[in-house]
Parts: C-alpha cells; structure tokens; sequence
C-alpha cells in the first residue's frame, strides 16, 4: 500500500513539475472531474460556454478515471499540486472533509445571491453542509435504487408490469418465473442482476444499517435483525432460488457485464441509478420501464443515497475565480443539459421537476425518482469509511455470496472487527 502510494506520489510530482514549463494562460483554473465521454463533452461544452462569459478565467479540464480519482486528488494535495475545482461525490466526503480538503462555501453564497442553496433537495444539504458550513454546491442526485426491467420478458412469463408499491415477496414471485434454463441446466435468462455488488441495497431495505449516525458516526451496527435478513434475502437470491447470478457465474459470461446482459436480454431485470438510460436509449430493441426498489411490508423505506456537486480546494490561489466556475456548473444551465441526456437526476427540484429531466421517453416511470430521494441514506461520514466497507464487511460477506460462510458467522466476525475499528471522526483524522 505504502509503495503504491509513493509511485502515485512521484508520478504527481514529476508531472506537476514538467508542467512548470507549459504554456498556460494566468489564472487558469483546474476542475477536475470524472465520467465518461458523453458526461465529459457536456462538462467541456459547459465549459466554453463559462469561457466566453468570462473571457478572464480560462479553465483547463483534467479528467481522471473514477477508480483513481480520490487517491489521485488526496496526494495531488500532498504534493501541493491540487486542482482548484473538484467534482466531489457523497462518498468522496469521508475522505475530503476530515483532511481540510475543500473550502467552506458559506462565505461565497453570502455574497452571490445568484445561488439559492435552499432550491435543492434537502437530503443534499445533509450531505455538503456539514455543521454548518457548505463544502460543495449540488449538482446532482442519484438514489442507488432504480430496478430496470424487460417488458417482453414480463409479458412472456404473463407477469403485470411491476409499480412502485410492489413487495419482495411480489420481486422473488416474479424472479421464478422469469427465470429461464434449457434442458441442460444453462441459464438463457436471469431474472435479475445488479449493476455492481449492492448489499447494502438490501440491507437498507430490510431496516438495517451501517453506523448509528451518518453524518456523525460514533458506531457501527452490523448487528441488527434488518442487515441480517437483507444479507440472507440477497444470498438466497444467489444460492437458494437461483435467480441472480453468483460471482463465478458473472466471471463465466466472457466478460459480458451485467449492463449488456440486460440489454442483450440475458437479463429480465437489473438494479443500478438512473445513470444507466442513455445507455439503455440506445438499445433499438429493448422495451424498457423502471420501477422503485422493491419494499419490506412493514419497514420503512430507505434507499442508497448518492449525488455529486462542484467545490473549491482550500490551496487554490484563484478562489473567486473558482466559486464563478462552481456557481455556473451547479447552476440550472448547466443541469438541464445533463438532464437532456438522461444521465443525471438534476439537484436543483424545480429542474427534476421540469420537462428537462421529466422528459416523456423511456423510462416513463422516472418521476418515482422524485419521491426516492426523500429514502436516501448517505454513506457514512468518517475517515476509514471505505477501508472498513470493502476490507471488513464487504470482504466477509463476499464469502456469504459464494456459499463458504453463513450470513450469522459472517456478521458475528464482522462485528468483532468492527469493535477495533470505530468511525474514525474529524479529531481522529487530524492527530
């Protein structure tokens, strides 16, 4: 780990100093962001449009894989070579907010009553405002709680269209019979995949959860009836019904990921965020609709939140000309161009609520959106966040999906982990 980290290091600082020899216009101010290039274009396009207002500020987009970009930045940061403007995500908070990563924003909207902070959705608030100080401007939403399904393959197995009010009862019902094997015991169709891993998906929905507070975590809580029996309801999906593939059954499809499977028709249903329609739009022959997250009679909804906004970086030496930059990204412009597109649910509610996100085609369903972020439950608000999610809870449970471990030996190991490893908060990082 040590070594990666001086390699990712030196890399920084030998490209921070062959720069030093660029080119580039003073005043030039570094967003850097992730996506993809549909994403990135509408950034860049963004861009020159913010360039011709603002003929004195140039910017210069540094795009950096997501799988690279929170070490990237925090050792960007280091190095002093940080950039002036992060698209920051819910779950790069944990790690930006205790090192003193980005500037407080509340100064810049006392100023700037161009910017209505109060126009977002309230959850986001929760997420960027943290007490009291606003570290990033929303620029989207993004509940992790959108199931695609096949409307031919529902028609097929003579099944009604699922709606937003159905059960996990009603879910499992439907994924035995959409379920198809041939005569030799290959699996033609799933009836559902997930995007990536999404346990916790499942864990919310059955009432369980991570920590006591997320946005100020004193300690974990792996032991609660609601994460056990939405660990089991996923494993059950996997290894007692068959009706979601495992693992080694994913690494058997020849690469093919779960996305193309549901496209391709492999695949009856798929759980991921509404970023996955343009990708589905463009599938000629797939007769689509999305649905809520199927919920547990009797336990109230909560959902896997998520979203992503525009900050500062506290070492930036071009600070006013930064906030000009956030303010006009996370502005109604730019969110109704990424709205257009179907990748984003628009942070600001009177955009989500408009003909620009609430668009008329496929999937006609994207209003239950609306109402999901009220379900939203961010990731938790400390430092080892995701040193505790994927190398102990994730980690263990990866030996539930396999069949190697029980859900209850699973979560006893996990809890004991746990007890050495509290939330790590603010004061801890600072030490």
């Amino acid at each position: 780990m040590f070594k990666s980290w001086m390699a990712l290091f030196l890399s920084v600082v030998f490209l921070g100093l062959a720069g030093c020899g660029s080119k580039e216009k003073p005043g030039t101010i570094h967003l850097s962001s992730w996506g993809d290039p549909q994403e990135n274009e509408i950034l860049q396009d963004l861009i020159d449009q913010f360039e011709k207002q603002n003929p004195d500020i140039p910017v210069k987009l540094d795009r950096v894989p997501y799988s690279d970009y929170t070490d990237k930045l925090l050792t960007q940061f280091a190095a002093g070579l940080a950039p002036d403007v992060i698209f920051a995500s819910s779950e790069n908070m944990p790690n930006f907010y205790p090192r003193h990563l980005l500037e407080d924003l509340n100064p810049y909207l006392e100023k700037d009553k161009s910017v209505d902070i109060n126009a977002v959705y309230p959850a986001l608030l929760k997420t960027y405002r943290i007490k009291g100080h606003m570290y990033a401007i929303p620029r989207d939403i993004a509940p992790v709680c959108v199931v695609y399904y096949n409307k031919k393959a529902f028609d097929a197995a003579k099944l009604p269209y699922p709606k937003d009010n159905w059960t996990t009862q009603d879910f499992l019902k439907d994924c035995l019979k959409l379920q198809k094997v041939d005569d030799k015991g290959n699996v033609t169709q799933w009836a559902f995949v997930e995007d990536y891993p999404l346990p916790d998906a499942w864990i919310y929905d059955f009432g369980g959860r991570f920590v006591d507070d997320v946005y100020n975590p004193k300690k974990y809580m792996v032991d609660q009836p609601g994460f056990l029996n939405g660990v089991k309801f996923r494993a059950d999906l996997m290894l007692k019904y068959k009706v979601m593939p495992t693992p080694a059954s994913l690494s058997q499809q020849g690469g093919v990921g779960t996305s193309d499977m549901f496209a391709n028709g492999r695949a009856a249903m798929i759980m991921s965020g509404i970023w996955k329609v343009p990708m589905f739009r463009q599938s000629k022959n797939l007769d689509w609709d999305v649905v809520l997250i199927p919920r547990v009679p009797g336990v109230p909804r909560a959902v896997v939140g998520g979203s992503s906004g525009y900050g500062i970086v506290t070492t930036s030496k071009h600070k006013d000309s930064a906030w000009k930059l956030v303010a006009f990204l996370s502005g109604a412009q730019g969110q109704k161009l990424f709205a257009h597109t179907g990748l984003v649910q628009p942070a600001l509610k009177v955009v989500a609520q408009s003909p620009d996100f609430l668009d008329g085609q496929d999937p006609k369903n994207k209003k239950m959106l609306l109402k999901a972020v009220d379900y939203s439950i961010d990731v938790p608000l400390a430092e080892n966040w995701k040193e505790v999610e994927n190398g102990v809870i994730y980690s263990e449970l990866d030996k539930v999906w396999i069949g190697n471990e029980t859900p209850e030996d699973a979560i006893t190991k996990i809890k004991v982990e746990l007890l050495k490893n509290p939330p790590e908060s603010e004061d801890a990082a600072a030490k």
